[in-house]
């Protein structure tokens, strides 16, 4: 069972970093050319065929099934993360659902300023709703750090992901915004399964800093007994 996830990892060396507990998961963004933290298909086999502990998720923006399919067969995930606009289709959800030999997990991200979903229904809740019956776990993305600046924000996010828990049946992952300086206050008022992390644990754009990695996994850790795991 895993709690935390950093996101968009691109070698071996930040994989390694994050490789000393089952309890840990590295998300790999695969052939996405509009995200700098994305790697080739090849190279992402070769980081998982080194990783002993971790959970590894090839995370994907598809286009077509045998595009899943095919980094499936070649990047032999854990678990594996879809990403964009792949569910507006539900007979995609009917047919991953069928065929996919791993857990999928199934991502929304949600307008920064109105808190819309990107796919099947602009309420978010409705997308939960009707996304999580054909997934493993559903990863929310929203503006998490900025929105514990703002008390009207905060308390809107917290009211949307307590509604959000009660109506699905499925792990719930968050993430947006998230850094060690602020997922120690956001752990204990949304009580996901899991957290995730990407730019959060950045000094660079796109290159993961050891440092960061570890301080930001080390406050997941202090306060895991909220998090009910994936």
């Amino acid at each position: 069972m895993w709690f935390a996830k950093i996101s968009g990892v691109t070698n071996f060396d930040a994989a390694l970093s994050v490789d000393v507990s089952s309890e840990f998961a590295i998300g790999v963004i695969i052939d996405d050319i509009t995200d700098v933290r994305s790697i080739s298909k090849f190279d992402a086999r070769r980081i998982f065929a080194n990783i002993d502990y971790c959970v590894k998720i090839a995370q994907v923006t598809p286009s077509s099934l045998d595009e899943i399919f095919d980094t499936l067969e070649t990047c032999q995930p854990n678990m594996i993360q879809i990403n964009g606009d792949f569910f507006h289709n539900s007979n995609n959800l009917i047919s991953l659902q069928s065929l996919a030999t791993v857990p999928i997990i199934g991502s929304i991200f949600l307008n920064k300023e109105s808190l819309e979903s990107n796919i099947i229904n602009p309420s978010p809740l409705i997308a939960a709703q009707e996304l999580a019956p054909y997934v493993s776990v559903v990863n929310i993305n929203l503006p998490l750090g900025s929105s514990w600046s703002s008390q009207k924000k905060k308390a809107e996010v917290i009211d949307l992901i307590t509604k959000m828990k009660n109506l699905i049946d499925k792990p719930l992952i968050i993430g947006g915004g998230l850094d060690s300086s602020n997922v120690g206050k956001i752990i204990p008022d949304l009580t996901p399964n899991a957290i995730d992390v990407s730019s959060g644990v950045e000094k660079v754009s796109g290159i993961k800093d050891p440092e960061l990695m570890q301080n930001f996994l080390e406050t997941v850790f202090n306060y895991k007994s909220y998090l009910s795991g994936v």
